[in-house]
């Protein structure tokens, strides 16, 4: 089932420009089975981030990555050994911060479930496929609700994802991701003042996992 949000009914707001105040390096985090890392790179890629992923911001963010020491910010394990299944984020400590159920997403909603009294959403998040109104591209957007809000992922520009937040009846750009690493790591920039990073990533991981992926 769709959701009832269509990307069409909120304009894109081209005044707004996306800036980042959080990066993350998802490691292994595209197709996987059993265990992923979140690496939290906010303020330690010196390459800047104008409008668009760069190769020299992506090829640093991976170099920052390989060199970061320490437990990573998250980590998200599998409860089966299937791409498509329950996966519990846990944080430095491990904490759960969250379970992703990831399903076909084409097909039907994937939801992020928070325990009690996080600090990240008072509710679950639902990431449903938009309802079609123009074929090809309705499948490449998927939205959710948080307070009330509708977001949306829009993956019709191939290997780069865009995250726009409804504000005031239209689209702002508060995070995009790309794919690095042979396909399967990734990069995601987030305006961490629009959005929570947990939500922003948990959504991200089901997006990225969802999608024409392949069970083995």
């Amino acid at each position: 089932m769709g959701h009832p949000f269509h990307p069409d009914d909120f304009p894109i707001n081209h005044d707004v420009v996306l800036q980042p105040t959080r990066t993350f390096y998802l490691k292994g985090c595209i197709h996987f089975k059993t265990t992923a890392q979140i690496l939290d790179l906010s303020g330690k890629v010196r390459a800047p981030f104008v409008g668009d992923f760069s190769h020299a911001f992506l090829d640093e963010a991976e170099q920052v990555a390989r060199k970061q020491s320490g437990s990573p910010s998250y980590e998200i394990k599998s409860s089966g050994n299937m791409m498509r299944t329950l996966k519990t984020l846990t944080d430095g400590s491990g904490q759960k911060v969250c379970d992703l159920n990831i399903t076909f997403v084409s097909f039907d909603s994937s939801t992020v479930r928070f325990p009690p009294g996080s600090q990240h959403s008072r509710h679950p998040i639902e990431l449903c496929p938009v309802d079609g109104r123009s074929a090809g591209e309705d499948s490449k957007h998927e939205a959710f609700v948080k307070n009330s809000i509708p977001y949306f992922w829009d993956m019709t520009r191939g290997r780069v994802g865009i995250l726009y937040k409804c504000l005031n009846q239209k689209r702002v750009e508060i995070g995009r991701v790309a794919g690095y690493g042979f396909d399967k790591d990734a990069v995601i920039v987030l305006n961490g003042d629009e959005l929570d990073d947990v939500v922003a990533i948990s959504t991200c991981i089901i997006l990225l996992n969802g999608r024409d992926a392949m069970d083995a």
